[in-house]
């Protein structure tokens, strides 16, 4: 330490160093040059030692540094010496100087250093300072001050070297850091974007970290099984360059931030679903991740900006949440994690140092000194070819093995099998030799440190086999594992398994596949989707969904998960409609009668009153006839604008090209990074949880419902296609469905203050239209989403159940597992299971890619074995902030830190993968040395090509892609694709070829050069997706060549050495070679090899395989032409079998031409005409196709027909040229049947007097009259419905006008025009300290029972918190202070003892705190309360005056003196709230009744729910109605008054219709006609509609004009009745009776409303007609005359009642009591007739014309009100 100090105030750390680095910039000499490494490196090492030890030290250190900077930097330049050790130890010493100055800055305060000199708060190592704050407490999601602040946040690097001081600091770096790097992005990227919209920048500026979506609008919810997820609607009009299926945008788990009021208030949600196309226009579902109240409450008006960012936040909340969870006596292995005691050793598991008394352990290693034939394991990594077998033998042992018999694995006569049998595992000498364990040494050494140290790290560079070292390792302990069980801690947990974890889904598969080679059962896979068909078997979904059939899960897990299931459906069945009808609304226009509710008044005018506009259109099936907005928005013909006000006509802005998507070749499937990522992210049941699988039911519902066009269904009837026209239709048809689809994927919207100046809608151009529409949308959607804001909530909450069970079910099958394997991601997720299941022994593959953080919450308190595999020398862990790997050693891994600190660590030596010449481009530039296995010494030569491995050097420029911000190289691709074309033409299979890239931006180039039918089954990939795969031949595109030099991260050594090892047998790679050598050290040495061995050049050489003196130089893609077979230009020369020569250039494919196809014409004649054939001569001839003229027999028209097709078969093609009945000429061809019904569109005059244009076969009563009503209703507002759907004035749709009165509980009324307010609907905002009330605020609310928490120093509430207090208000000032965040010092509180102290300071809020309101805000000792509901902070004396005033006599809340919310939330004002709300619960009571009322309400509600379900004729005539109804009502906890009147009134009307029907049934099929049965059945369904869509509130003059209708139908159902009688009595009328028959028709059938007085003149006019025909006095025709009936009822001796008719109305008498007491049949008919239990048969009716009888015999008094004549 003396000699730190010495060497720190010496003139050679200030002077002489300075001079020595600068004196090495004017060195010119190569060796001289060369020497300065070692000096270099040790200085740095002096100023790492001086900022550790003495952190005052930085002032000295800073100067030599800076010079020592500039020096490294130009001979990084001009000369090799600068390594990576030299490149590391600099970014270490400058982080540290670094972190020392930001922490003089934050802090100032100062320690001493070890010799006594002042020093900033700091220790040796890491102790800069204190955290801020405790990370335990911290919340994962981003609050406001993580996102506005102006502060760094508190961080401290990684330490890469040496020890952290204790647990808690270390697990406080690693959550900081962590933490940070996905916050960091989000606060950068929002505080520039604020900044740019503050300067004014447009939308379309991109920023760095962040992406930005404009116009969002949360549209709808959807269920799935994890919960509620939404849809939202983002502009997508400014995005339409972006390639959704390739770009990171919008993926699976993406962090999304969303807000309305410039991120002061922000909703955080994650992407739950992603669809390309659904992307295109704008569409994508997301999770909110907090405040899922307030998130149901958003309403589809609100318009926010959203930004996100690309970090996959589920795997940080799990893993930050696990860092919390960790504790100092609960974190295994601190000797190493955290104190780095690595150089003295690492000690055996604890199961092995005998601590039980067990004495030495032996293990069984047989199963490694031999292995059977066929499980046999390649001492290498294996191909990894995702799609085929990932383990096989070696090419050695590929000849016939795997059919040979299975050899018992002990049963040879290995002389080492018996040593093998038992191993004192820790006494090496005694272990089997490498060569009987089949390893190498380096191989040998690595499984014995493996199996003997606690923690073990493995270093496997490329092709020296991890994955096979991970496998005998494992095979090993699952062979021992009795030993590694004996431990009592593992003894007492329920679970012992082997956790296996790697980075990617492939790796483990790889791994996992290998284990099952040995171990067959046990295994669990927790991960994403899997390729392999052979971990099917043991995927986490598939064990499940065993168990669950077999009946193994737990009972009270199978019964809480069905009970949640079953809540789960059921709300969803209650939100389903409403869901449907916003979905709907992304699929097409929602008709106009739909919107009118929240249109203005001069909107609704003007936009139905436009008829001249209306049904003139030639669509059909994708919506209703005849809707005006549908002509509005997409206008069939020319758009019709009305002039606006100053008589102008605005120019239409052109319609957007819509660019057709070119119907090229099919591309080839490449696995783009999105697909990439996602696929890593999403794990197995994410599918499931986030799918689609329930969501087509509720989707058909809304079509019928509100939709004038459905986008989807939407399509041209046949006969509108002309034959000349019917191309030119359809492409039209197609323009304007993509026009619409387009339209619909916008989010632009009118504001409330652009709607308000619209006068006439049809003055609009076609955007503002549409713009208009969405605004009408919105609010529509708004409707549906807070009718059922409360069942999402319900629905979530159920879904969180079924989540927990299933996670415990989860639990259950993973404790029963021997070898659990996982993604880094599925660990993430599992986390909370894995620490449940404490697994003992924890492999790590892939380590060095794996950020430190997941590894360590992966570890519980009982794993006793850690092994690290992977190599930190290929791929690092990758921040999502570049700057925290940089400057805070983000990016080093466990792994990495544990070999950066002297942990033992075997090195894999050995590669079994490439050829020798590729391996030297690895040595000794990134390894020191690597050995070639014999195995790769005899590779056969690449065919076609010169060279083995060949880099293309050129200087064609690279593109930059502004959306990925990754870059691309068009030359590079268009090369590749050839030279791999060129190669499949050698004979090669595609899936012996990958191509490379080690940019994403790439792979959308390949993908455009590289057509499906050519290249299917190539790989195409990045670098960094290819880690740890290998294939035969490699192609890389290095893609970066720009006039800068700048090589990106191609200069980064970790990903050269992926890019370089993984070809086998042929290697070939293109970039500007010239510049990646200039720019980078690494490069020029590897491009020196590559010279020595004479395979770098601007063209690569083609030798023929045919002729090899042909050779071909190809520099570019276009040089491969001169091989267009894949040999040469020379003329093959073949005879074929048919006798001519092949005409292809030479091909090295099909030397005996078995699959060539001859390519001249066909010589033969087909006919006797002499045509010859047109074919080639290796197709079949076939019949003669040449067009000849013929006559066709059947209309004699001359066609041109195929000369072989008699004209006697074929169909003419002319067009018909008949004339239909209606005089229209037919539009069919001749061949095809005339077009009935015609659809040519005429006026109809319909019989209400109005003109519609429709279809000219068209039905009258098929017609809907769409002329606006414009009848003043009772409210004196004018009715919005039409003609058609107001029943020409006799039933009005419901006024919809909006009540805006403002209710007791402060809400203003959100329900349409009406006379009395019902109890409101939104969320109740009452609310106190303890809780909040969960109804609707139209409930009543239970009072509070928790104690109150109004108290100080001086007084105390005793009551609980619903009742007054009973005590005073404190008037004396408040003692405490507050820290004020201006001035950053304690003030004096404000405020008033006992309340909560306002957040305002009187100095520096000054002139906001003495704004003058009441009079005395300015004195001295003027004190304040603020308003929790507003903010607010009011002078408490006149606060305290307004709150007491009680002049207002209405029952409403005090309200805020300055912003007018109600105050609902205050101590102080406690009890006049309180007394406010029992005011306001009285009027609840009102609505809902007394305790009496109230069970009255419920008894009559239960009532009818019975009527509803078992009366007869409700059951059988109006089942769907009835059983809609109920489901209403079974939705309600409980009814106010009005509610159950509206029910009583649906059922006493519904059972009025079932009356109807079935008197419909019993007397028209008699008497009556065809016409009048569909006429009267056509009513009573409209009528049955009208109920069954009058789900919510009913109006009085609704009830009353409905009452109206069905006395209507009554008398018209008597009236058909008496016209049947008399035309089936063959009755002449007089001209009396005619006119009062007639006189009853009109009134009946008239388009007036029916009024008492028009009923008093029908009932009149029937009566008279009865009068006036004697014929008519007997009632329905019997087939005998009045006096033959006579004398029968005579003859009988009956009373009145025993006379009945069977269903075709025969008479029949039952004698007795007159009650039906058997069946039998009808003598004329055999019809059933009778009856049993005294109960007539329901086909059978009373007969009362026989005996004028009103009821039965056998029926109870009471029965005649059932006769009565139906009133309402």
């Amino acid at each position: 330490m003396k000699l730190m100090v010495m060497v720190r105030n010496s003139n050679f750390l200030t002077g002489a160093l300075p001079l020595y680095f600068t004196t090495m910039l004017t060195e010119s000499s190569y060796h001289a040059q060369q020497e300065f490494g070692e000096p270099i490196k040790c200085a740095l090492r002096l100023f790492r030692e001086l900022l550790d030890r003495s952190a005052s030290s930085h002032i000295q250190v800073g100067i030599p540094l800076a010079v020592l900077g500039t020096t490294i930097n130009t001979l990084r330049a001009v000369s090799t010496v600068v390594d990576e050790d030299i490149e590391t130890r600099l970014v270490e010493v400058e982080s540290r100087k670094d972190a020392i100055i930001d922490a003089i800055q934050r802090k100032g305060a100062v320690l001493k250093d070890d010799d006594g000199t002042l020093a900033t708060r700091l220790d040796r190592q890491l102790q800069l300072e204190q955290p801020p704050d405790d990370f335990r407490e911290l919340t994962v999601i981003p609050t406001f001050e993580d996102i506005h602040t102006d502060k760094e946040p508190f961080l401290r690097p990684n330490i890469v070297r040496g020890r952290y001081p204790d647990v808690d600091t270390y697990l406080d770096v690693q959550f900081r850091l962590l933490r940070e790097d996905f916050v960091r992005p989000l606060r950068e990227g929002i505080a520039e974007f604020l900044d740019m919209r503050k300067r004014g920048f447009g939308k379309d500026r991109r920023l760095q970290d962040i992406r930005v979506y404009h116009d969002v609008h949360v549209v709808h919810p959807i269920c799935t099984v994890s919960g509620i997820v939404y849809r939202i609607q983002f502009d997508a009009a400014r995005l339409r360059g972006v390639r959704w299926r390739s770009t990171k945008r919008l993926i699976f788990g993406s962090l999304l931030c969303l807000s309305k009021d410039e991120f002061k208030t922000m909703f955080f949600a994650t992407v739950a679903n992603r669809d390309p196309k659904q992307l295109e226009q704008g569409c994508v579902e997301v999770r909110f991740e907090q405040n899922l109240e307030d998130a149901s409450a958003i309403s589809p008006t609100d318009t926010f900006i959203m930004v996100e960012t690309s970090a996959y936040f589920e795997a940080y909340r799990h893993v930050l949440k696990g860092l919390q969870e960790v504790r100092q006596d609960s974190m295994p292995f601190i000797k190493y994690i955290v104190d780095c005691d690595c150089a003295n050793g690492v000690d055996p598991p604890a199961y092995l140092r005998g601590r039980y008394g067990l004495g030495e352990v032996n293990y069984d290693l047989r199963d490694l000194v031999e292995t059977p034939k066929q499980e046999r394991v390649r001492r290498r990594a294996r191909p990894r070819d995702p799609y085929g077998d990932l383990l096989g033998s070696d090419p050695e042992e590929s000849d016939g093995s795997d059919e040979e018999e299975l050899v018992n694995v002990y049963g040879s006569n290995n002389p080492h099998l018996a040593r093998a049998r038992s191993v004192p595992i820790l006494r090496e000498y005694m272990w089997p030799s490498a060569d009987a364990l089949h390893l190498d040494e380096s191989q040998y050494l690595a499984v014995k440190m493996a199996l003997t140290k606690e923690f073990s790290v493995i270093q496997g560079p490329p092709g020296t086999g991890k994955t096979y070292i991970g496998l005998k390792i494992v095979q090993a302990l699952l062979k021992n594992k009795g030993v590694w069980l004996r431990d009592q801690d593992l003894l007492n947990s329920p679970t012992r398994p082997i956790l296996v974890v790697c980075y990617t889904n492939h790796a483990l598969d790889q791994f996992l596949e290998g284990i099952s080679e040995f171990h067959s059962t046990g295994i669990v896979r927790v991960g994403g989707r899997s390729r392999s068909e052979k971990m099917e078997q043991f995927n986490l979904k598939t064990i499940r969904f065993s168990k669950r059939k077999d009946r193994k899960v737990p009972r009270y897990i199978h019964e809480g998960a069905a009970e949640a299931r079953n809540d789960m459906q059921r709300f969803q069945q209650q939100m389903e409609m409403a869901v449907a009808q916003m979905m709907a609304t992304q699929r097409g226009l929602i008709h106009e009668d739909a919107l009118m509710p929240f249109m203005d008044d001069n909107h609704r005018e003007t936009l139905v009153n436009m008829w001249l506009v209306a049904n003139d259109g030639g669509w059909s099936g994708g919506g209703r006839k005849g809707s005006v907005m549908v002509q509005w928005l997409v206008p069939a013909g020319p758009v019709f604008i009305l002039p606006t006000e100053d008589g102008q006509n605005q120019p239409e802005e052109g319609d957007e090209e819509e660019d057709a998507a070119a119907q090229g070749e099919e591309e080839i499937d490449v696995m783009e990074e999105a697909d990439l990522l996602e696929e890593q992210r999403l794990l197995d049941d994410d599918e499931q949880l986030y799918g689609h699988e329930k969501r087509g039911r509720a989707k058909g519902k809304a079509a019928s419902v509100d939709l004038a066009l459905d986008v989807e269904a939407l399509q041209l009837e046949e006969h509108q296609a002309g034959n000349q026209g019917e191309w030119q239709v359809q492409t039209n048809a197609k323009k304007r469905k993509q026009k619409i689809k387009h339209e619909l994927s916008k989010t632009d919207m009118m504001t409330e203050t652009q709607v308000r100046r619209v006068q006439n809608v049809w003055t609009l151009q076609l955007r503002d239209r549409w713009r208009l529409y969405r605004y009408w949308v919105a609010r529509y959607c708004a409707k549906y989403k807070e009718s059922i804001r409360e069942y999402e909530q319900d629905y979530e909450r159920a879904a969180k159940r079924l989540l927990e069970f299933q996670s415990q079910e989860d639990g259950e099958i993973m404790k029963e597992a021997t070898v659990i394997g996982m993604t880094t991601t599925g660990a993430a997720k599992y986390r909370s299971i894995l620490q449940d299941i404490r697994p003992a022994i924890i492999v790590v593959e892939e380590a060095a890619e794996v950020l430190e953080a997941h590894i360590v919450t992966t570890l519980s308190q009982q794993c006793r074995h850690l092994i690290l595999i992977g190599d930190h020398q290929q791929l690092r862990p990758n921040p999502t902030v570049f700057q925290l790997a940089k400057k805070y050693n983000m990016d080093i891994s466990l792994f990495e830190r544990m070999v950066k600190n002297d942990m033992q660590c075997v090195r894999l030596q050995s590669q079994h993968r490439m050829r020798p010449e590729f391996a030297r481009l690895l040595t000794p530039h990134i390894y020191d040395s690597l050995d070639n296995h014999e195995s790769v010494l005899n590779f056969e030569n690449i065919k076609g090509v010169s060279s083995n491995m060949f880099f293309v050097d050129h200087s064609y420029w690279e593109a930059h892609d502004g959306d990925t911000k990754s870059r691309s190289n068009m030359h590079e691709a268009k090369f590749m694709a050839s030279f791999c074309r060129y190669l499949l033409q050698q004979g090669y299979s595609p899936s012996q070829i990958t191509i490379l890239t080690t940019y994403t931006g790439q792979l959308f180039n390949f993908k455009k050069v590289m057509p499906r039918q050519v290249f299917d089954g190539v790989r195409v990939c990045a670098v960094d997706n290819f880690q740890g795969e290998e294939n035969d031949i490699i192609l890389l595109s290095l893609v970066r060549s720009n006039d800068e030099g700048n090589v990106g991260f191609l200069k980064v050594e970790n990903r050269v050495c992926v890019a370089l090892s993984r070809a086998k047998k042929g290697f070939y790679a293109i970039g500007n070679l010239t510049m990646l050598a200039e720019a980078s050290p690494l490069w020029s040495k590897i491009i020196k090899e590559l010279r020595e061995q004479r395979c770098v050049g601007t063209h690569l050489n083609l030798c023929c395989q045919n002729h090899p003196d042909s050779v071909i130089a190809a520099a570019t893609e276009k040089d491969f032409n001169k091989a267009p077979e894949g040999g040469c230009m020379r003329p093959c020369e073949f005879r074929l079998k048919c006798g001519h020569v092949c005409t292809s250039v030479c091909h090295p494919t099909d030397p005996e031409h078995e699959e060539y196809m001859c390519k001249k014409e066909c010589p033969k004649v087909l006919c006797s005409l002499g045509h010859k054939c047109t074919k080639l001569c290796s197709q079949p001839c076939g019949d003669c196709k040449v067009p000849v003229e013929k006559i066709i027999p059947r209309c004699q028209h001359k066609q041109k027909i195929p000369c072989a097709t008699s004209p006697n078969l074929f169909k003419c093609q002319a067009p018909c040229d008949k004339t239909l009945p209606c005089n229209h000429r037919c539009k069919n061809k001749c061949s095809q049947e005339c077009s009935v019904p015609c659809m040519e569109m005429v006026a109809h005059r319909l019989p209400c007097g109005h003109t519609i244009q429709a279809a000219c076969s068209a039905k009258e009563e098929d017609l809907v009259c769409n002329t606006p009503c414009q009848q003043l209703l009772k409210c004196e507002h004018q009715c919005a419905g039409t003609c058609g759907r107001c029943k020409q004035g006799r039933l009005h749709q419901q006024c919809m006008r909006p009540c805006n009165r403002v209710l007791v509980c402060s809400h203003q009324c959100t329900a349409p025009c009406t006379r009395n307010c019902p109890p409101c609907t939104k969320r109740c905002e009452n609310r106190c300290i303890h809780s909040r009330c969960p109804h609707e605020c139209g409930k009543p609310c239970v009072p509070c029972q928790e104690p109150c928490e109004w108290r100080c120093r001086h007084h105390k509430c005793d009551k609980p918190c619903g009742e007054p207090c009973d005590r005073p208000r404190c008037d004396r000032p408040c003692r405490k202070t507050r820290r004020c965040d201006k001035c950053k010092t304690d003030q004096p509180c404000i405020g008033m003892c006992g309340e909560p102290c306002p957040d305002k300071c009187r100095v520096c809020d000054h002139d906001e705190v003495t704004e003058i309101f009441f009079g005395t805000e300015d004195e001295d000792d003027a004190q304040f309360v603020q308003l929790e509901d507003c903010g607010h902070v009011l002078e408490v004396s006149g606060l305290d005056q307004w709150m007491d005033d009680t002049s207002d006599r209405n029952i409403q809340l005090k309200t805020c003196p300055k912003c007018k919310t109600p105050i609902r939330r205050n101590l102080r004002y406690g009890n006049i709230i309180k007394k406010t709300l029992g005011m306001i619960e009285k009027v609840k009571e009102k609505w809902y009744g007394e305790d009496d009322q109230k069970a009255q309400t419920a008894a009559n509600a239960n009532r009818l729910m019975t009527e509803l379900q078992f009366d007869a004729d409700l059951v059988t005539r109006c089942a769907e109605a009835s059983e809609d109804l109920l489901r209403q009502m079974k939705n309600h906890r409980i009814f106010s008054l009005g509610q159950i009147a509206m029910y009583e009134n649906k059922v006493l009307f519904l059972k009025g219709l079932a009356k109807l029907k079935k008197e419909r049934r019993r007397d028209l099929l008699l008497l009556g006609n065809a016409r009048h049965i569909l006429q009267m059945d056509k009513e009573i369904a409209e009528m049955e509609k009208w109920l069954h869509r009058r789900t919510a509130r009913v109006g009085e003059q609704e009830w009353e004009e409905f009452g109206r209708e069905m006395i209507r139908l009554n008398f018209l159902l008597k009236l058909r009745v008496l016209q049947g009688q008399i035309r089936k009595k063959g009755i002449s009328l007089d001209d009396l009776a005619q006119a009062n028959l007639l006189s009853a028709k009109r009134r009946l059938t008239g388009f007036k409303p029916f009024t008492e007085d028009r009923e008093e003149l029908v009932k009149q006019a029937l009566e008279k007609v009865k009068k006036l025909t004697t014929r008519l006095s007997g009632g329905a025709d019997i087939g005998i005359s009045d006096e033959e009936r006579v004398q029968v009822v005579q003859a009988m001796g009956l009373s009145r009642g025993h006379w009945f008719q069977c269903p075709n109305g025969h008479v029949y008498a039952i004698g007795d009591c007159g009650g039906a007491t058997v069946e039998s049949t009808c003598p004329e008919c055999h019809s059933r007739i009778g009856g049993g239990g005294h109960r007539l048969r329901s086909d059978n009716r009373l007969a009362p014309e026989m005996d004028g009888a009103q009821y039965a015999a056998w029926s109870e008094q009471a029965n005649l009100d059932n006769y009565q004549e139906f009133r309402f």
